[in-house]
């Protein structure tokens, strides 16, 4: 297994070197950036992971609350994940990815997105398990973008989100993010749209740094909106990306 990057200029080299041919994939296309946990799920299935994994989950939590979202506290979430063997990563994200579920329509909302866009789950969490649940919902050919890989580990977590982000926005037409926590601030803030899926806390911690943002709009699963923004639902957030389109520029999800 590979070991993690010690500091943030080789932890952003080993990033670069994993989405580069992916850039290079979606040159002179709209994508979309979507987070995983809590987002397109009401679950933290990082969290569900490591309890079904036989531990605890709270030393991470604990980690969080002391030091932020910085680059040592990702670093020490990743490390907590990749201690564990390759046989247990393999069986418990399968079972996790078997088991959690998306919210309402939000696998409908992927695959019309996609039909318009290169469409990204792009997670702090596990990879692993959001490609087995693509692959359940049949979403396969969507890509997801993290860094707790043992093949290939890095630290992923709120600098590198809006990192990534700027890089898409450099070859990209357009980039439309999706999240729900002040985890995805600087990838919201990097977009040309941003969509805030309320979560339990009703995400006040992501909504609070978007107050600027010239294309802010939200999505409310609990069904509680927030006042003053712009309101979508899953079934009509990929239109967002049909803006500003000519009619040959459209896919079929945008007619």
């Amino acid at each position: 297994m590979n070991l993690l990057p010690q500091d943030e200029a080789s932890n952003i080299q080993r990033l670069d070197a994993a989405i580069l041919p992916l850039l290079q994939a979606v040159r002179g296309r709209p994508v979309v950036l979507a987070d995983g946990d809590r987002t397109l799920s009401p679950l933290d299935t990082s969290r569900l992971f490591l309890q079904q994994a036989g531990m605890d989950p709270q030393p991470i939590q604990d980690r969080f609350k002391r030091d932020g979202y910085c680059f040592s506290a990702f670093r020490y979430h990743a490390e907590v994940h990749l201690g564990l063997s390759a046989s247990t990563f393999e069986q418990v994200g399968t079972a996790v990815a078997r088991e959690a579920p998306l919210y309402p329509g939000a696998a409908g909302f992927l695959r019309r997105a996609a039909e318009e866009a290169a469409v990204f789950v792009i997670s702090a969490g596990i990879p692993r398990i959001w490609r087995g649940l693509l692959d359940r919902e049949g979403l396969g050919h969507i890509g997801v973008i993290g860094g707790i890989n043992p093949a290939l580990p890095y630290v992923f977590g709120r600098e590198e989100k809006g990192w990534v982000c700027q890089r898409f926005r450099s070859i990209a037409t357009e980039v439309m993010a999706l999240g729900d926590s002040d985890v995805d601030t600087e990838m919201m803030l990097a977009a040309n749209h941003a969509v805030v899926v309320l979560n339990h806390r009703m995400s006040a911690d992501l909504l609070s740094h978007l107050d600027d943002h010239h294309s802010l709009h939200h999505i409310a699963p609990a069904g509680q909106p927030v006042p003053g923004i712009s309101q979508l639902t899953f079934e009509s957030a990929h239109r967002l990306i049909c803006r500003g389109r000519s009619d040959t520029e459209r896919g079929t999800a945008c007619r």
